[in-house]
């Protein structure tokens, strides 16, 4: 199957307002009509917890066009909610990932938006060196700064939290890990021993990304999943043959996921036990629909006296 051609000029050329100044914290997250009361949530909590909220610079990825509302729509609404509010919306090319997405347990999964995360180094200006990538349905209860100041070595494009109690062999198929080219041969001489991590919060060297063509790469991870199924996670697990060992770690706290239940039933889960910093709703249990349907889930957190940060 021939790959599409994505570059940044194809999928939106960069406006000449959006160049950054310098101390700005780049939150890079999708836009839709489904998600928009979660990423309207999620954008207060940040601005809300913030030490200072005039330096947070939000680039919104939103397809354009077909019966979605549209950038012009979406850009009055979050002017119309955050009048001060720095940020730019950048046209996402539906058609340009189509033909290399796979079959999801859940149709949310399949969404081509889903993918955006992916072309992000295609899509931001290139005098923006890094980005952090927040899912629509995260709301934050610290300094999203603490999170941006994430020290990333030469080796390291992306950090986020990992989860090594995790079977991570699970992520994966038989045919994966029989495949002798595949399996552990892909995570050979890695930094680390590989672990899973969740997608949904990362920092991203943007440089890096476009100087080790991982646009490229994750799409030929994709193309793979398309001839022979490998892995299980759909949007996500092309990220973990190209990083699992060799993720920058970050503390837990900022990627309390899972809150959303299961990719099935969505049910209720606890917060995980420590310090809470980013509470994320993944999975099919989505708030903003819990609420509609009148079945929230509740969630119990308190303030630590010594430091005041929220813990489980």
């Amino acid at each position: 199957q021939r790959r599409p051609e994505v570059s940044g000029r194809e999928l939106k050329p960069t406006p000449a307002f959006s160049v950054p100044g310098p101390g700005l914290v780049h939150i890079a997250m999708t836009l839709d009509a489904h998600y928009l009361r979660g990423s309207m949530a999620a954008i207060y909590s940040l601005l809300k917890h913030a030490s200072c909220p005039e330096s947070l610079f939000f680039r919104f990825l939103a397809t354009d066009g077909g019966t979605a509302p549209g950038v012009g729509e979406l850009r009055s609404a979050l002017a119309a909610s955050f009048p001060s509010l720095r940020f730019e919306i950048y046209s996402f090319r539906a058609d340009a990932i189509t033909g290399l997405i796979s079959a999801s347990v859940r149709a949310a999964l399949e969404a081509p938006l889903n993918y955006a995360r992916n072309y992000l180094a295609d899509l931001l200006p290139k005098c923006v060196p890094r980005a952090i990538y927040l899912n629509s349905d995260v709301l934050a209860v610290d300094d999203v700064r603490r999170l941006w100041e994430t020290r990333l070595p030469a080796a390291a494009v992306v950090a986020a939290p990992e989860y090594c109690h995790a079977n991570f062999s699970r992520y994966f198929t038989d045919a994966f890990w029989s495949d002798p080219d595949l399996g552990a041969r892909v995570f050979a001489g890695r930094r680390r021993a590989p672990c899973y991590f969740n997608t949904g919060v990362m920092v991203i060297d943007l440089r890096c990304w476009r100087s080790g063509n991982y646009c490229h790469r994750v799409e030929q991870w994709m193309e793979l999943q398309k001839e022979k199924r490998i892995y299980e996670l759909w949007s996500l697990p092309p990220f973990l043959p190209l990083f699992a060992g060799e993720v920058e770690v970050v503390d837990h706290r900022w990627n309390q996921h899972g809150l959303g239940g299961d990719n099935i039933l969505g049910s209720c889960r606890p917060l995980h036990k420590g310090p809470v910093s980013l509470m994320h709703w993944s999975g099919k249990g989505k708030p903003w629909d819990r609420l509609d349907a009148g079945r929230p889930c509740p969630l119990r957190v308190r303030r630590n006296d010594e430091d005041g940060q929220l813990v489980k």
